[in-house]
């Protein structure tokens, strides 16, 4: 990768937009990114599907320069060629982690996902760290952010460096278990305003964020907390609910579960119902105006959901995401024909096992 081109895109004249995912890990890349970069127009969305109406707020804004974080949009790369077509002066940065759909990188752009050399699991908020550290900025001090961005989206395995980093330079921020830590209570904090408040959360809890210099002042800002006393009690009444309301296929070690709720919380639940059963697929949904939101998790690893989520919704929605971890979107005609692919599709998987 030729870093030399990104600060020149980065540092560049013309209008700029920064496109981050609504999650902690887009949320901690963003904020690393603007403590050095800043002169961008803030764009949170939820997931890489860039519909009409996106697609037109985009050619509108005529940026010179998109950058992407933590979001696939290559899943997208008809409607991004499209929309290069119409902005033919626009560059793209992208940083993304997902198993990717198609190399975005060229003339114009650069398209920076390590699984394009291996297949590693590196979480945005590490990558655009260490991107940071290679240009020469002094990013140390901001360690602690790319640890909680890691902790969000369980990424330890490959990111032991980062996470060593963190523990060294702030021996209070984490033990020997980051899942165990004060680091991880602050990234519970963080994530309930983002799931109470959704986008407008997501949005306040960066400006926040990047005016603190240390995360011991999370715990102890009246928004965050005020926000985790919510979720968590909101989160203890939909576990109870799952337990009496969820669909089991034993033969299939599938299990189904629509949440009713307000928040913004399909993935949280998905991936705490998975912890508990880690030999199950566990399937979360929630109905959201005219589409489903759809969560997968499956810690046993046999079945690779970012291929059976893409599979399944081919021609009815947009998904994708990990192995081990996906999600996607359907409008609410198709639910009935995404669930009846879904079971044909993990029986057939089931067998071949």
């Amino acid at each position: 990768m030729d870093l030399e081109k990104i600060p020149h895109l980065l540092k560049g004249k013309g209008k700029k937009i920064l496109i981050y995912h609504t999650d902690l890990d887009g949320v901690c890349s963003a904020i690393l990114m603007l403590k050095f970069f800043r002169g961008f127009e803030l764009i949170p969305r939820e997931g890489p599907i860039v519909d009409d109406r996106f697609l037109k707020e985009l050619v509108g804004k005529k940026p010179d320069l998109m950058v992407v974080l933590d979001i696939p949009i290559d899943q997208e790369w008809k409607k991004i060629e499209l929309l290069q077509r119409k902005l033919p002066r626009m560059r793209i940065l992208l940083i993304d982690h997902h198993v990717p759909n198609k190399n975005l990188g060229s003339e114009r752009n650069i398209h920076i996902n390590p699984r394009f050399e291996k297949n590693v699991y590196i979480p945005s908020s590490c990558q655009v760290y260490r991107l940071l550290e290679g240009l020469g900025h002094d990013v140390k001090p901001y360690v602690w952010i790319a640890a909680i961005g890691i902790i969000g989206d369980y990424g330890f395995e490959d990111c032991k460096d980062v996470i060593d980093e963190c523990r060294k330079a702030y021996p209070d921020s984490m033990g020997k278990d980051p899942m165990k830590s004060n680091l991880k209570e602050v990234s519970d904090y963080i994530l309930s305003a983002l799931i109470l408040h959704g986008t407008r959360g997501v949005e306040k809890s960066l400006k926040i964020l990047l005016g603190m210099d240390n995360f011991g002042a999370v715990t102890q800002n009246g928004y965050f907390a005020s926000c985790e006393k919510k979720v968590t009690g909101e989160i203890r009444r939909i576990l109870s609910d799952f337990e009496k309301r969820k669909r089991e296929y034993h033969n299939l070690d599938l299990v189904i579960y629509r949440i009713e709720s307000r928040l913004n919380i399909t993935s949280t639940i998905s991936t705490l119902v998975a912890e508990r059963n880690p030999d199950k697929i566990i399937i979360i949904t929630k109905y959201s105006g005219q589409y489903v939101k759809i969560s997968a998790r499956c810690q046993a690893g046999d079945i690779d959901l970012n291929s059976l989520l893409k599979e399944t919704v081919a021609g009815i929605g947009s998904g994708g995401g990990h192995e081990k971890a996906a999600g996607a979107m359907v409008k609410r005609t198709d639910v009935d024909e995404f669930n009846k692919r879904l079971i044909e599709k993990i029986t057939e998987l089931k067998t071949k096992l």
